[in-house]
């Protein structure tokens, strides 16, 4: 399969090429004329199977220019044929779909060491970040204008890349793993860590709207939550492929972080608590990219990075134990709704205008997350559970 995608990728490459020539002669771009030097050399390395520096140069370069080229290639013709846009509309997000598969089999597929697994998944994941899936030229049809302002294009190409690559690493990628031989005590265990995470998703949300530290606990007013009238965005097509975007990207990337994180701590007693804890800090850092938003302080993307951590670890071991990708990508679908939702008022709290109460709240969302992390695997008979999954996720090859 690896051959007849190299054969792909170079067809693939020429006509990026040839993309890139053509926005120069329209824009005068120079970059254009880089990027094309750039794909050219890609193209000799991999004509010439050159196979580590082919990888190597494709790995930190094609996403980026190929989702971006192709990005602005066809916001061009969105300009030129307006009779013609619900057409390009779907050729732009088909082709967004299916343009990084050859290189993510031929390239990212065949890299072998863990580490630089994990290396390229970082990578892929700054890429796609600084790709703009936003088409300038849409506008009037609001399911068109959200999908295309949400990263919902960005997410579904980052679970395609998960199955792809965990299955070329000699890995599985489960969606719903199935769990057998259980007892009402993982059921309810389940519950549990389901019912903690829901609380501290309406807690996330409502600490915002607060002025008692009860109305944050339990006392909450739901009146503040309505999605039509949401303080972010008024596009409720917006909002619900937003939601969706962070839930599926963060969730598939758990899923890759973990999987490799296992492996490289497999001679560690405590490797189950070492992947959960690394894979929630590396995603938290991630969430640095935000300075590249409207609006980002230091402080509010720091706040992020705390903020993210432990709801990752809860997530994390959720994951592990249930062997469900779709819950634990539901369960962050829900704490963003939530939050998206938010209306105006709903930003009117006291409580966060207090750098104790910002600490304690720090403070309640990461230790219970961790706590509930080591209780789980305290448990003798879900930490054999988890070790199942996990065996099953490794496809037994991988785990001694």
């Amino acid at each position: 399969m690896k051959k007849s995608m190299r054969k792909i990728l170079e067809w693939q490459i020429l006509f990026v090429i040839l993309v890139l020539l053509a926005l120069f002669g329209v824009q005068r771009n120079w970059v254009d004329i880089l990027n094309a030097v750039f794909l050219f050399l890609s193209f000799v390395f991999v004509y010439k199977d050159m196979k580590i520096l082919s990888h190597v140069f494709n790995v930190l370069l094609l996403p980026y220019i190929f989702l971006h080229s192709y990005c602005r290639a066809l916001s061009l013709l969105l300009g030129l044929f307006v009779d013609f846009r619900m057409v390009l509309y779907i050729l732009y997000f088909a082709g967004m779909l299916v343009l990084l598969i050859p290189t993510i089999i031929y390239d990212y597929g065949s890299i072998k060491k863990n580490v630089l697994q994990l290396a390229a998944t970082i990578w892929l994941i700054i890429s796609l970040f600084l790709v703009s899936f936003s088409l300038v030229s849409v506008n009037g049809n609001q399911f068109i204008v959200g999908l295309s302002q949400s990263n919902l294009l960005l997410a579904l190409i980052f679970l395609e890349y998960g199955f792809l690559v965990t299955t070329s690493w000699g890995y599985r990628f489960y969606f719903n793993l199935k769990v057998k031989e259980v007892t009402l005590k993982y059921y309810l265990l389940l519950l549990i860590l389901i019912g903690i995470t829901l609380w501290l998703s309406l807690f996330n949300t409502f600490i915002l709207s607060a002025s008692y530290w009860s109305q944050a606990f339990f006392n909450w007013d739901f009146s503040l939550i309505n999605s039509n009238e949401s303080a972010l965005t008024k596009n409720i097509w917006h909002l619900r492929f937003s939601a969706l975007d962070a839930g599926i990207m963060e969730e598939s990337a758990r899923y890759i972080f973990l999987l490799l994180l296992l492996v490289m701590f497999s001679k560690k007693k405590g490797r189950i608590l070492y992947s959960i804890i690394c894979s929630s800090a590396i995603f938290s850092t991630l969430h640095i990219l935000s300075f590249s938003t409207t609006g980002a302080t230091v402080n509010s993307v720091i706040f992020k990075i705390l903020h993210a951590f432990g709801f990752g670890c809860l997530l994390g071991i959720i994951l592990l134990f249930s062997g469900k990708l779709w819950l634990t990508i539901g369960l962050h679908i829900f704490a963003d709704y939530l939050n998206y939702s938010l209306i105006s008022l709903g930003y009117g709290g006291s409580i966060m205008d207090d750098k104790i109460s910002v600490i304690l709240f720090l403070c309640i969302i990461t230790i219970i997350p961790v706590v509930m992390v080591v209780l789980v695997l305290w448990n003798k008979s879900a930490k054999a559970i988890i070790n199942k999954n996990i065996n099953k996720i490794l496809n037994f090859n991988h785990t001694k």
